[in-house]
């Protein structure tokens, strides 16, 4: 993945809100052995970041300053309409390893699948790494041929990684499984007796 970029300024003497309403995000950078610096995005730039700036590391341009690596460490918005309320950037030395979450990307084909009539439930989305800044992955693939059976699961520990990365979920935990499908004739009965518990409400409104 290309470097990411973002600039950002020293925060103005304004209150949150005020930053906002003039389309600035207040953020907050902060890491070992530096004093934390209270900071601001332009709204607009920060939303035209791609979704890999989230996992991976960010040049962070301050302005005449020495650009900054930091990741995106936490972002609150608001419940309502998702309005970026406060970012949360931490600074990382390229040198020290970190914790960060990467998105899984499921390829292969499973025969339990394709052959037995199952169903592939993806169980996680995403995968807790540790590693240094320089070598996060832009996804861990996660090979769901290996999965030839209905009921049987792959788990953290069967996914292919480089020895530069450790994954932090438990190596038995289920990342995805093929399940039976639910067959025609089991539906059946549970909307006959749907339909069945329905038929009296119009009689009972014309009375």
């Amino acid at each position: 993945m290309d470097k990411i970029k973002l600039a950002v300024a020293a925060r103005e003497d304004k209150t949150p809100r005020q930053l906002r309403r003039e389309a600035k995000i207040p953020a907050t950078l902060y890491g070992p052995g530096q004093p934390s610096e209270n900071v601001q995005i332009d709204a607009k730039e920060f939303s035209r970041l791609p979704k890999g700036a989230y996992s991976h590391m960010i040049e962070l341009e301050m302005g005449k300053g020495k650009p900054v690596n930091a990741i995106i460490r936490e972002v609150q918005r608001r419940g309502t309409t998702h309005e970026v309320l406060n970012v949360e950037l931490y600074r990382v030395a390229l040198d020290r390893k970190l914790t960060v979450t990467v998105p899984l990307k499921f390829i292969g084909v499973s025969t339990a699948v394709t052959v037995e009539g199952g169903q592939l439930i993806e169980v996680f989305q995403d995968a807790e790494i540790e590693c240094l800044p320089g070598d996060i992955p832009d996804f861990i693939e996660a090979d769901v041929s290996l999965i030839t059976e209905i009921d049987q699961g792959l788990h953290f520990g069967e996914l292919k990684i480089s020895d530069k990365i450790k994954i932090l979920n438990p190596e038995d935990e289920v990342v995805a499984r093929v399940v039976a499908k639910k067959s025609a004739a089991e539906e059946t009965p549970a909307a006959a007796a749907s339909e069945g518990a329905a038929a009296p409400e119009p009689a009972a409104a014309a009375s």
